[in-house]
């Protein structure tokens, strides 16, 4: 009975991030764990100032030092840089 069971819980936002190449609708993002995954691999190779502040921001709210919303609003700040969403309808 005093066996650890390790749980991992995925924090998610309220409204995932639809993230379009090209102007097609190529991804999902969840939350932050999403975020840092999308920005670390399948990110285009231009990388702008909003680029960095999404992944400290996406790093930041899965330690807990900064909101989920926090996390989101820089990952859609970085993707509109990156033109990734072309329409309104991807973010909210």
């Amino acid at each position: 009975m005093n066996e650890i069971i390790d749980v991992k819980f995925k924090m998610l936002w309220n409204t995932p991030v639809c993230v379009a190449v090209g102007g097609r609708f190529t991804s999902r993002v969840n939350g932050p764990e999403d975020a840092i995954h999308f920005l670390s691999v399948r990110w285009p190779s231009e990388r702008g100032s909003y680029y960095v502040k999404a992944k400290e921001k996406c790093l930041a709210a899965i330690s807990h030092r900064a909101t989920l919303d926090a996390a989101r609003e820089a990952f859609v700040m970085a993707c509109l840089e990156a033109r990734l969403i072309q329409d309104d309808r991807y973010v909210w």
